[in-house]
């Protein structure tokens, strides 16, 4: 084989393996949005000043500590599996993280922070989610950040659902008072 030859095989196979990579992970997202299980999650507000950045609506998640079982050590920014529940609100609640990924139920794998005591003296992690945007139409954008983050605390209920299989989430849709926020803007367009 030519030289030639061989660079345009070694550049194929290069191309096909990016495209496996990049491919598998659109795969896995839409196998989560299509059938995983859904789950609330509440929000809490973000910075008004940097909150919205283009086409999307900034997300902060309320749920961000996992209990730790005794024994369990991390180091910042590891992997860990965190099982789903569902609290008596209707809305997600974290079980405890653990390093091996659980045999049943729905889970996310999550980047971990240290583990700590918490307010209640109860050992817990820190976890990133994976997702911090809802993106949605141009022109909407706007009128979703001020509805959903420029009202004094606790009097709207922002939330999200999120889709999850296999240790996947997918950020499904934003929701104000319980309420899809398409659906809310165009009830409330002239209030806002």
């Amino acid at each position: 084989m030519n030289g030639r030859r061989l660079r345009v095989l070694l550049f194929v196979v290069v191309a096909a393996v990016q495209l496996a990579v990049a491919g598998g992970a659109v795969i896995r997202s839409e196998l989560a949005l299509r059938t995983g299980e859904v789950f609330r999650f509440r929000i809490q507000p973000v910075d008004p000043v940097d909150a919205f950045r283009g086409r999307y609506v900034a997300i902060r998640f309320a749920l961000d500590r996992a209990p730790a079982p005794d024994g369990l050590e991390l180091r910042h920014n590891q992997w860990v599996f965190v099982p789903l529940q569902v609290d008596s609100e209707g809305l997600a609640a974290f079980g405890p993280a653990t390093l091996d990924r659980p045999a049943s139920g729905a889970y996310l794998r999550l980047r971990s922070g240290r583990v700590y005591p918490d307010e209640e003296g109860q050992r817990s992690a820190w976890v990133t989610m994976p997702f911090n945007r809802y993106y949605m139409d141009e022109d909407l954008a706007p009128q979703a950040e001020r509805a959903v983050w420029s009202v004094p605390r606790g009097q709207r209920e922002a939330s999200v659902t999120v889709r999850v299989r296999n240790g996947v989430g997918v950020l499904e849709e934003l929701y104000i008072d319980e309420v899809p926020i398409h659906r809310w803007l165009a009830e409330n367009a002239s209030s806002e």
